[in-house]
């Protein structure tokens, strides 16, 4: 992996020279880039504004809003947007000893989803860690599908460890929902300076790398995502996997800190551009026809339907076949999507059929379970020979036998470009 070192803009040759020189001699401080011809840069923040661009960045998962955790991965903190900021060219999430939701602390994270989502490239971080008992800071690649597996951990630290790196690789296979490949590195105290963390993702191989050095390979071609992934860089806090809560050891306010996120695609890639999601809130969508039928916007809160996108979907309350909604939603260009719905699932739901501009996408789709379950229906691809308004329709074709129902529960409608 060859190491560019950017030169800040002296104005003499003498000063250029030290500069160079002094990044050279300093591990710690180099920066790295993707290595050979052919890259191209799709994704950048360089932090150099005042504030946050919510162009790019979310601050919270995409299932929060204005405060978000991540419970099944043990997190005792309350994510929130208060807790990141920008300042001197540096994006900034801070962890604190706070009470809120529940929750005794907060803190800060970032994340592209629905912003910015690729398909294989390089994606490199450049960031100090925070030093202190429960701290646990991360830097990784989420499945756009909204599904869980794959995830890549380009960088996993726990403050109790300070000079080690976690490197770690989640997928499932055909008979196992979740296995992982997990690898530590042992080097530096990452806490004392910035350093790069980078990895290369292709359909062949994981590599991963910190200053530029690779430091793991993963060949399981068979079981490498091909997914569409976005960005996160995460400050938690918990007691889950080897990490120990919080203590009075633990100094607060703390923080992580980001110096720049970067991410580059191939030419040679099976996938040459960066895939960015459309996706459409139902109940922000105009309903264009119903049947016969009531259709209402239902509202979560932080116990119920806390999953939804924005805390928000829309019921079409039906009781029979043939009852149907139809949304109007924009496609933005003459092109192939693939078409995903996100739905609830629930004891009274019934089946239905997706049709866009009178022809049908995808299977009937049995929302039935016997539980709340919330999950992304992949109904395939279809093609716009024109861009602009199009009737997205729903009817219910069927239930199944243990429903009580024929209810139909959305959350939104999202377009991938092919």
């Amino acid at each position: 992996m060859k190491q560019y070192p950017h030169l800040l803009k002296y104005t003499k040759k003498i000063l250029q020279g030290l500069s160079l020189i002094a990044v050279l001699c300093s591990p710690s401080s180099a920066l790295a880039d993707p290595v050979g011809d052919g890259w191209a840069l799709v994704f950048s923040d360089d932090f150099n504004g005042t504030q946050l661009d919510k162009k790019k960045w979310s601050t919270c998962y995409w299932w929060g809003n204005t405060g978000c955790t991540n419970g099944g991965s043990g997190d005792v903190q309350w994510y929130q947007p208060d807790d990141v900021f920008v300042n001197n060219g540096i994006l900034r999430l801070r962890a604190q000893k706070r009470k809120m939701n529940g929750y005794e602390y907060t803190s800060g994270m970032v994340s592209s989803h629905d912003k910015f989502a690729f398909q294989y490239g390089y994606a490199e971080m450049r960031a100090k860690m925070p030093n202190g008992r429960g701290f646990w800071t991360t830097f990784w690649l989420a499945s756009q599908r909204r599904a869980w597996p794959p995830e890549i951990d380009i960088a996993e630290y726990l403050g109790s460890e300070p000079n080690k790196m976690h490197m770690t690789y989640h997928y499932s296979t055909p008979t196992s929902k979740h296995l992982s490949s997990p690898w530590g590195h042992t080097g530096v105290d990452y806490s004392a300076d910035y350093h790069t963390y980078a990895v290369e993702w292709n359909p062949k191989e994981i590599i991963w790398y910190i200053d530029g050095i690779e430091r793991r390979r993963y060949t399981a071609t068979e079981h490498i995502s091909a997914e569409a992934m976005y960005v996160m860089a995460t400050f938690a806090l918990g007691k889950a996997w080897i990490n120990t809560p919080p203590d009075e050891t633990t100094p607060f306010p703390s923080y992580y800190n980001v110096d720049y996120i970067k991410v580059w695609r191939h030419k040679d890639s099976p996938s040459t551009r960066a895939v960015t999601p459309i996706i459409s809130e139902t109940e922000g969508l105009k309903v264009a026809a119903k049947f016969n039928v009531a259709h209402v916007t239902f509202l979560g809160n932080a116990k119920a339907d806390a999953k939804l996108s924005n805390h928000m979907g829309t019921m079409l309350d039906s009781n029979k076949v043939d009852d149907s909604v139809t949304y109007t939603v924009n496609v933005p260009e003459a092109r192939t999507f693939n078409v995903r719905v996100g739905v609830k699932r629930y004891h009274n739901r019934g089946k239905f059929q997706l049709s866009i501009g009178g022809t049908n996408c995808g299977d009937p789709q049995d929302l039935y379970a016997s539980s709340s379950d919330y999950v992304e229906l992949d109904l395939g691809n279809i093609t716009f020979d024109t861009s602009g308004n199009k009737s997205f329709k729903f009817t219910v074709v069927d239930k199944n036998a243990q429903s009580s129902s024929y209810k139909l529960a959305f959350d939104y409608i999202k377009l991938t470009p092919k």
